[in-house]
């Protein structure tokens, strides 16, 4: 647990990445479309799936592929979903973040 006054282990983009997974599963390109439509985030499919992989090596988000048919193609899709210590982090950076709003630290 960290004290207050440390900066958060996550980053503005990862932890819009975890609240927008929140506590379901996701697949990635509907959570890409939900940056962009929601937060003005536009990464390409590379980028998006290497700062995918880093929270999956951090444990922060858990991610498979699941295989569907679609007009006789089978498709592969990265799912993903939120991991108890990636819950943690989020609402550890929400709590640090949170005491600034309510002029609770030294810095205000």
């Amino acid at each position: 647990m960290k004290k207050g006054n440390e900066l958060p282990e996550l980053t503005g983009l990862q932890f819009l990445i975890i609240e927008t997974i929140g506590a379901k599963k996701m697949r990635g390109a509907e959570l890409r479309e939900r940056l962009k439509r929601d937060h003005k985030v536009n990464k390409t499919g590379p980028a998006f799936y290497q700062l995918m992989a880093r929270l999956e090596e951090a444990k922060l988000v858990e991610g498979w592929y699941d295989q569907e048919v679609i007009e006789g193609q089978i498709i592969k899709q990265r799912h993903y979903r939120v991991t108890g210590l990636g819950e943690r982090a989020r609402r550890e950076t929400l709590e640090f973040y949170a005491q600034f709003a309510e002029g609770r630290t030294a810095y205000a």
